[in-house]
C-alpha cells in the first residue's frame, strides 16, 4: 500500500514538473469576433455602476442646501444634481460595485437622513478606485 501511494506521488509530482508551454490555435472567426469585442468595449466610455444618492426633494432650495452642506463637508468630491419634474436629486461618487460605496454611505448618514446607493451611467474616467 506504501509503495502505491508512493509511486502515485511521484508519478503526480513528475506530472507537475513537467508542464510546458501550451499552445492554442483558433480558427479566423474566433480571432475576428475577439478583435470585435476588443474594439467595441475600448470605445464605450461609460458603464453602468453606483452613485451615493443624497437627497430627493421636489423643492429646488432644500437640494441647494444639501448641495451646498455636503460640499462643504467633502470639498474635492464631484457632486452631481439633476431635475426629472418634479423632483431633484443629488449625487455623489462613481463606484463600479456596491459594495465599494457602503463604507462611504455609513459615513454619510450621519449628516444626511435618506442617503441610498443608486444605479446610474458612469463614465469610466469617473471611476472611484481606478
Amino acid at each position: 500500500m506504501k509503495y502505491t501511494l508512493l509511486l502515485i506521488g511521484m508519478f503526480f509530482l513528475n506530472s507537475l514538473s513537467g508542464q510546458g508551454n501550451v499552445s492554442v490555435s483558433t480558427s479566423p472567426a474566433v480571432d475576428q469576433m475577439m478583435d470585435k469585442f476588443t474594439n467595441t468595449n475600448r470605445a464605450e466610455t461609460s458603464i453602468k455602476g453606483w452613485r451615493i444618492q443624497i437627497i430627493t426633494t421636489d423643492d429646488r432650495r432644500k437640494m441647494e442646501a444639501a448641495r451646498g452642506k455636503f460640499a462643504g463637508l467633502y470639498p474635492g468630491v464631484e457632486v452631481k444634481w439633476n431635475h426629472v419634474a418634479p423632483y431633484y436629486r443629488v449625487k455623489v461618487g462613481a463606484y463600479e460595485n456596491k459594495m465599494q460605496l457602503m463604507g462611504f454611505l455609513l459615513e454619510l448618514k450621519k449628516d444626511f437622513r435618506g442617503v441610498i446607493p443608486v444605479m446610474d451611467n458612469i463614465e469610466k474616467s469617473e471611476l472611484i478606485g481606478n
